[in-house]
C-alpha cells in the first residue's frame, strides 16, 4: 500500500494520478472526502484526515509501505502566523510516521527554496520539513526538489488575455527552471513503488529546459490572440500592494513578497546542473496547451 497525503492539492494529486496509472494500490489522504471522489471512483481507498491530528494521521499510514508527505494548503493568504501551520503540519507527519511498522520509503515535496538556508515566506518550512522526516530511523527518505512551477503561469493567462501584459517581481530575462506538476508526480510515483532510485536524499527537478518570463509570456500571447505580449516587472512594493489589494494578510503579502525577492534576486537557485536524473519532459508550450484545453484563463 501507498498512502498519498494532501491528494487534493496540485501535487499530491499528480502523485496519485501517475500511482493509478501505475497500477499501484493506493490510499489518498485530503481535508475533504467529497474532493477524494475521482481516485476513489477508480479504485483508490480515500480517507479524511487532519494534518493537525497525529492519532488520525497515523491511522491513515497504517498499513502503508511507502508514503508521499507535503505541507499543505502551502499557502494560507489570510494567515496572521503560516510558520506555526507549517511546524504544526511538519511536527504532525513527524509523530504520525515515527516508528510505523512496514513503512520503508518516504517521498517528499520540498522545492529549489530548500537550496537556501534563508529561505523566506511560504517556502520556510521546507528545509524544516526535510529535516524532520530525515529523523525517521529505518526509513529511506528522498526529497523532491523542483523548480518554478509551470502552473505559476496560469494566471498569466487572463492577464495577458485581457490586457496584453503580465506583471510580476522576477525579472523578465531571469532563466527559470520551470516544471510541469504533472511531470513530479510521475517522478514520486517511480520512486515510491522502486521503479527508480535516488543517489542522495535530495533530488532537484529542473524541467526539461530554462525559461524566461519574457518568453513565457510571449508563448501565452501568441497562445490567445495576443501576439506582442509582453512582460513588466514591477518593484517589491507593488507586488505587496497587489496582494493586500487581493485579500491577503499584512504577514503573507511580506511573505510571498520575501520569497519572490528571493528567486528574483537568485538567493533562490539550482544547486546542480540539468542532467537525464533531474529533466523532466513536458515543456512549457504543451503545459500552456493543455492548460488552455483545460479552460484555465478563461474569464
Amino acid at each position: 500500500m501507498i498512502v498519498v497525503s494532501s491528494a487534493t492539492s496540485n501535487t499530491g494529486a499528480a502523485v496519485a494520478e501517475a500511482l493509478l496509472a501505475a497500477g499501484a494500490e493506493i490510499r489518498v489522504l485530503g481535508r475533504s472526502r467529497d474532493r477524494l471522489h475521482r481516485f476513489a471512483d477508480r479504485g483508490a481507498e480515500a480517507v479524511e484526515v487532519r494534518t493537525d491530528d497525529p492519532g488520525s494521521l497515523r491511522a491513515a499510514f497504517a498499513g502503508a509501505h511507502a508514503a508521499f508527505v507535503m505541507i499543505a494548503p502551502g499557502l494560507i493568504p489570510g494567515s496572521t502566523d503560516f510558520p506555526a501551520h507549517q511546524r504544526r503540519v511538519i511536527d504532525t507527519h513527524r509523530k504520525a510516521l515515527s516508528g510505523l511498522g512496514g513503512l520503508e520509503r518516504i517521498v517528499s515535496l520540498s522545492g529549489w527554496a530548500a537550496n537556501h538556508a534563508g529561505a523566506r515566506g511560504p517556502v520556510w518550512g521546507l528545509r524544516p520539513l526535510e529535516e524532520a522526516l530525515d529523523t525517521l530511523t529505518g526509513v529511506k527518505s528522498v526529497h523532491l526538489r523542483p523548480g518554478w512551477f509551470m502552473e505559476n503561469a496560469v494566471p498569466m493567462i487572463d492577464e495577458v488575455r485581457a490586457t496584453g501584459v503580465a506583471h510580476g517581481l522576477i525579472p523578465a530575462d531571469l532563466p527559470l527552471p520551470a516544471i510541469a506538476t504533472a511531470d513530479i508526480g510521475v517522478v514520486a510515483a517511480c520512486l515510491l513503488t522502486g521503479r527508480r532510485t535516488a543517489a542522495t536524499r535530495t533530488l532537484e527537478l529542473h524541467g526539461p529546459r530554462d525559461i524566461t518570463l519574457a518568453e513565457i509570456t510571449a508563448a501565452i500571447g501568441d497562445a490567445v490572440g495576443r501576439p506582442g505580449a509582453r512582460y513588466e516587472q514591477i518593484d517589491a512594493a507593488t507586488l505587496r500592494a497587489g496582494l493586500l489589494e487581493a485579500g491577503f494578510s499584512a504577514h503573507m503579502a511580506d511573505g510571498v513578497t520575501a520569497m519572490t525577492s528571493d528567486v528574483a534576486e537568485r538567493r533562490i537557485a539550482m544547486t546542480r546542473p540539468r542532467a537525464a536524473e533531474t529533466a523532466t519532459p513536458t515543456t512549457f508550450e504543451q503545459f500552456l496547451a493543455n492548460a488552455i484545453h483545460r479552460g484555465h484563463g478563461k474569464s
